[in-house]
């Protein structure tokens, strides 16, 4: 995550991945930007004539002729810069839309090992913040930049065709803006990327606390976690200051530069005007032309630390989607086809960087069988499902499916087997219809409720305010966890999977709600190869064959049954809850 192009390859690259694919409306806008130019130096130059052969030899004939001229050239050129405006950000706001599309695709499309390097605030700060700024870099840069540099160089051509003297006088300070301006870009990225990161740490810290509240308050740490926040937000307070001075530096300096320079031409062409060298009018337009220059040139030393806070976002935006995710789908990889179900692992190893989880792990789950894992706390029974559903790659040994290594089929055919409930309850904040259907796409509303009605779940729903319509909000909080825990298990009914991965899935029922939705799982376990994760004994009783994990380590296999016989933790654990 340390890769940080410097702005040429970071345009250029840009340039590759997103503008290219819009060169033709690019080249539209560009025209439309000469044209615009070329009406803002012909205004300029029409107050020559309109100086000298109005106001001076006092020409009627010119009366209406340089008016109506003004007109027409201020409408063609309100006209181009309307066209190149629009078109600029359409260009502009598709090239963000696409990137954020590219970001959420590469993200929701890696491993877990992605989402673990990053916290979730900070890539939430990719999204917001980064893109923020990409769509203000591009917004100003695309649209403006171009434009002011075509007007300032067409100003400065009819300048120099004018009198080159003067033009000489007038650009003789221009190069003492270059070293300045440029010290200013690479500070403003500095401070831009300070600011992006302290606003990421900000966004995880508030996620945090919010998620947290409950214990928050419980403890009574309120204003603690009110100094947490007040430190941030003070940081980047102080960052959003340096920021606001160094782009207030900006237009001061090119007022100071364009105020000497416009003190020597008036001195010079004054002169020249009293000697009869020159014209009034032909003096005027210059100023006119010198004056409209200058314009476009502060908002350019301006558009420079806006171009500099997108690129240091654009570095950013890179350094995620550069990412390779660990575990891969192998080129070519085969679809899996599952027919009986059988679950095979041998001698797995795997460990969480340094920190080994499972070693030497070797079992086998007969096709419609059911095998359930049991063990203490972080003994790894949780990680050897991960590993099933390839969130991970094993360190060593094979996992297969009917005889199928599963490193070597396509995520989705691998997947698509597979009906996982988790402790760890995920619903998302909308109907209660759509979460469920979520676990098989195209599945009617009759197919929701009757899963919805083997899980349990009916009843309670159709007690909602909205029923099947009702939103559940964020993660499912207006629910409780045992309904929660029931939409969870009628959208793995609704898969209809040949293999179930169950994760103490009863863990927040009831005794009577448990005793139905137990039922059910049995019922549904009956014709599907079966792995299930129990702390409470008693729910797995009639496995079919019990593995005992410890510290990683399988130490024990065989029925209910067996295990009781056996000296061990498999009867240590029974015993202790038969007392409980």
């Amino acid at each position: 995550m340390s890769y940080t192009p410097k702005p040429p390859a970071l345009l250029s690259r840009l340039m590759r991945d997103y503008i290219r694919s819009h060169r033709r409306t690019v080249t539209l806008a560009a025209l439309c930007m000469i044209v615009l130019a070329a009406a803002t130096a012909t205004n300029a130059w029409l107050l020559q004539p309109a100086l000298d052969q109005i106001f001076i030899r006092k020409n009627r004939a010119m009366l209406l002729a340089i008016p109506a001229a003004i007109v027409a050239v201020s409408l063609i050129g309100a006209a181009a810069n309307y066209g190149q405006t629009v078109l600029m950000r359409k260009v502009g706001q598709r090239i963000i839309a696409d990137m954020q599309i590219d970001l959420f695709s590469h993200l929701i499309h890696g491993d877990l090992g992605m989402f673990r390097e990053q916290a979730g605030g900070r890539l939430i700060s990719r999204f917001t913040n980064d893109i923020q700024l990409m769509r203000n870099a591009v917004s100003s840069v695309l649209t403006g930049l171009a434009k002011e540099l075509l007007t300032m160089i067409f100003l400065l051509g009819l300048m120099i065709w004018q009198s080159w003297e003067l033009s000489l006088i007038a650009l003789l300070l221009f190069p003492t803006l270059i070293y300045p301006v440029i010290r200013l870009g690479k500070r403003m990225r500095k401070i831009s990327d300070g600011t992006q990161e302290q606003l990421s740490r900000f966004a995880g810290q508030l996620d945090e606390t919010f998620q947290a509240a409950e214990m928050v308050k419980s403890y009574g740490r309120e204003d603690y976690e009110v100094e947490r926040a007040r430190n941030v937000v003070e940081g980047l307070y102080k960052l959003y200051m340096k920021a606001s001075r160094v782009q207030a530096f900006a237009s001061p300096m090119v007022e100071a530069v364009a105020a000497i320079a416009i003190a020597g031409v008036v001195a010079y062409g004054g002169m020249e005007v009293i000697k009869g060298e020159t014209t009034p009018g032909a003096f005027f337009s210059f100023m006119a032309a010198m004056l409209m220059a200058y314009r476009p040139l502060r908002a350019m030393a301006g558009m420079n630390t806006q171009l500099q806070e997108g690129m240091a976002a654009a570095g950013r935006f890179y350094s995620v989607l550069d990412t390779k995710p660990v575990v891969r789908e192998l080129p070519g990889a085969a679809e899996m086809v599952v027919r009986g179900g059988e679950i095979r692992l041998e001698q797995v190893c795997f460990s969480y960087g340094e920190l080994p989880a499972l070693s030497d792990i070797s079992l086998h789950v007969p096709p419609g069988q059911m095998a359930a894992l049991v063990g203490p706390s972080g003994s790894g029974k949780s990680t050897l499902m991960r590993l099933l559903m390839r969130f991970y790659d094993v360190n060593a040994g094979k996992i297969l499916i009917d005889g199928q290594d599963i490193s070597t089929v396509t995520f989705a055919s691998l997947r698509r087997s597979m009906a996982f409930v988790s402790q760890e309850i995920t619903l998302f904040d909308d109907t209660v219809l759509a979460n469920i259907a979520y676990g098989r796409e195209g599945a009617t509303e009759e197919e929701v409720k009757a899963a919805a009605d083997a899980a349990d779940a009916h009843g309670f729903i159709e007690r909602l305010p909205q029923g099947y319509a009702t939103r559940i909000g964020p993660s499912g909080l207006k629910l409780s966890g045992g309904q929660r825990q029931r939409l969870s298990i009628a959208c793995a009914i609704l898969r209809d999977a040949p293999i179930l991965l169950l994760d103490e899935a009863t863990s927040s029922l009831d005794t009577a709600s448990e005793d139905s939705v137990r039922r059910a799982l049995d019922g549904l376990m009956k014709k599907r190869t079966s792995l299930v994760i129990a702390h409470r004994l008693s729910t797995v009783r009639h496995a079919d064959v019990i593995y005992v994990l410890e510290h990683g380590r399988l130490v024990a296999s065989g029925t209910h049954e067996e295990l009781l016989t056996q000296e061990g933790l498999y009867q240590s654990l029974y015993q202790s809850q038969f007392r409980e």
